[in-house]
């Protein structure tokens, strides 16, 4: 009874967060200003829910070895698969914690940085090599030197900060290599500027 409980709660979480992180448009097109450098920031939440997910698996493995070790016991190599299996779904848990805290990608006038978890990487504008836009995944891809890459997901507030920069700082030769991403990159800064026009939406 446990296990079909645990895999009926495993089950539900896993389509529930899956509707909560279909694709979605941007809540703004614009993005926070600290000095010079303009912040695009993804959904709420949205970290927080993959962590969700993340532990769900966690503890249906504990309730399964639980329910092992009840019956017959599970011996040691048992409870090392098992820490090792506990371990992973905390840290993988953890590492989504964090990037809901820290995640973010900031534009200037020098180039793009992503701030993930555990890493920083950033590209000067005179520096990318190329630029793509993955229309199913829907986000950016820049490369720059010694093989460095950047994502931009297109549903960050603030994405239409991005699209004006890259438009007006990333090489013409670098944007005629790919018309079908400039094309994106174009739809984005007009509806962007759109909103702009509309002004701040009214509330209901």
């Amino acid at each position: 009874m446990q296990l079909i409980i645990a895999f009926a709660v495993l089950g539900a979480l896993l389509v529930v967060g899956g509707l909560l992180l279909r694709p979605v448009p941007p809540s703004t097109f614009r993005g926070e200003r600290e000095g010079t450098a303009i912040v695009l920031r993804p959904p709420r939440g949205r970290y927080a829910i993959l962590a969700a997910m993340a532990i769900g698996p966690t503890l249906l493995v504990l309730v399964v070895a639980a329910a092992a070790a009840r019956r017959q016991g599970i011996g040691v190599a048992g409870l090392a698969l098992v820490a090792a299996a506990v371990a992973v779904g905390v840290a993988v848990t953890a590492y989504f914690l964090l990037a809901e805290r820290r995640m973010r990608v900031r534009v200037d006038g020098d180039g793009v940085e992503r701030v993930d978890p555990l890493s920083t990487r950033r590209i000067a504008w005179l520096h990318v090599e190329t630029i793509a836009y993955n229309g199913v995944s829907r986000w950016f891809f820049l490369t720059g030197p010694a093989g460095i890459r950047v994502w931009v997901p297109e549903n960050l507030a603030g994405i239409g900060d991005f699209a004006d920069e890259a438009l007006a700082r990333i090489r013409p030769e670098v944007l005629r290599a790919d018309a079908a991403t400039v094309d994106a990159l174009r739809q984005i800064a007009d509806e962007a500027r759109e909103r702009d026009r509309a002004g701040p939406a009214k509330p209901a």
